[in-house]
């Protein structure tokens, strides 16, 4: 696949796409390749003794446009070096153009401080990617869109809502209502229901800590209701397993759907999810799954998303 690129004396090149990926998520990568109609590239990622990683990059870069597949899931850091170095040896193969694909991007959430002594990570790993060769970057469902704001380089935003809506249209009934677990939460649970045509509740949260979560309220109807509690992401479960019960405590149907765009299951989510009453979980597979889950877990592909975009920036459209 090539596409026609004016240089800056005005001479055209005839750009390849090239996909290569680094190690956080080789089922997805493929899944990408092959919605591509591309074969992926030669990239070798090895571990030295002292955990140094040792990188070669084996396809011809010359007058390609290389889009480099890295979900920033745990461990965030080691992902995130790994991507910056496979970025740096194709810019250093002699790659003109480095597009980075990262479906999750760790240390999203860290988008504001809560107190004058914490970090704000969102910025630091933004900084980072754009300290490389890396010219373009593409997430999908950030935690916030104001974390654009912390890249130099330009960001596409994809989004796995349309796929979860179409997912889970079947099982709507006229007695369903989208909930969002928080207040931070409530345009996306506003843009789930829309093609639905259903009506948004929302829970009060207040979080505690980094695992701890507790519901103060929920503001709409949901007595009686088939609740689909809408979110970014389930993380540890606090989240969710705060929301669920207040839902269930106001009257809601003891059968929840629960849809988010990532999911983590960190630490005990899978212990605490595993007791609610939950008829399915329907996340997409924008980080790899962490082994069976004690629940109906749904996962819904990103690569067909991932790949219109692709095919948009390598043909130079919007």
């Amino acid at each position: 696949m090539t596409v026609a690129l004016q240089t800056s004396r005005g001479h055209n090149l005839r750009m390849r796409l090239v996909l290569l990926a680094g190690t956080s998520h080789p089922a997805l990568a493929k899944d990408l390749a092959n919605e591509l109609g591309v074969s992926l590239g030669a990239c070798h990622v090895e571990k030295y003794p002292d955990g140094e990683l040792d990188i070669e990059v084996r396809d011809d870069l010359r007058q390609a446009h290389v889009f480099l597949l890295q979900t920033l899931h745990s461990p965030v850091g080691e992902h995130l070096l790994e991507l910056s170095l496979i970025a740096d040896a194709c810019h250093r193969a002699g790659a003109p153009r480095v597009t980075a694909i990262v479906p999750y991007l760790g240390y999203a959430r860290q988008d504001r401080r809560e107190t004058d002594v914490e970090p704000l990570g969102g910025r630091v790993v933004a900084q980072l990617l754009g300290a490389g060769p890396i010219d373009h970057v593409v997430c999908m469902d950030l935690h916030s869109r104001a974390v654009e704001g912390f890249f130099s380089v330009p960001v596409e935003h994809a989004s796995a809502i349309t796929s979860l809506v179409d997912h889970v249209r079947d099982r709507v009934t006229p007695n369903s209502v989208v909930v969002s677990p928080d207040l931070g939460a409530i345009k996306r649970a506003e843009l789930f229901a829309r093609p639905l045509g259903l009506p948004v509740a929302v829970v009060h949260k207040h979080r505690i800590s980094g695992e701890s979560v507790e519901a103060r309220g929920l503001v709409g109807d949901v007595k009686g209701k088939h609740v689909i509690l809408c979110d970014d992401m389930i993380s540890t479960g606090g989240t969710t397993v705060a929301a669920v019960e207040a839902l269930l405590a106001a009257g809601a149907e003891p059968r929840v759907t629960v849809v988010a765009a990532h999911g983590l299951f960190a630490g005990p989510a899978y212990e605490r999810l595993k007791s609610l009453p939950l008829e399915r979980v329907v996340v997409s597979d924008s980080v790899p799954s962490v082994g069976p889950a004690p629940f109906p877990l749904e996962r819904v592909r990103c690569a067909p998303r991932l790949a219109a975009i692709v095919n948009r920036l390598n043909g130079q459209q919007s």
